[in-house]
């Protein structure tokens, strides 16, 4: 019971995270120009985010998303 309730908070808050990336990524305005809106796909937030100078945000972005993958390996 433990494991899926990590998984439910810890999910919601790496959706969360991933969210404030992509507004902060679409906010960054002339610093990107058009190639913020490539943010609207997961894999490229994280590159454009530190594009941006978004450090600190892709720090807690990446460390939810191993969080939540070391939690699912944990189901074994």
């Amino acid at each position: 019971m433990w494991l899926l309730l990590s998984w439910i908070v810890v999910g919601a808050a790496a959706l969360v995270a991933h969210v404030v990336l992509v507004w902060q990524v679409l906010g960054a305005g002339e610093q990107l120009g058009a190639r913020r809106w490539w943010a609207l796909l997961p894999p490229a937030t994280p590159f454009l985010a530190f594009r941006a100078g978004r450090r600190w945000s892709i720090g807690v972005w990446g460390t939810l998303l191993v969080t939540y993958v070391v939690l699912r390996l944990l189901e074994g």
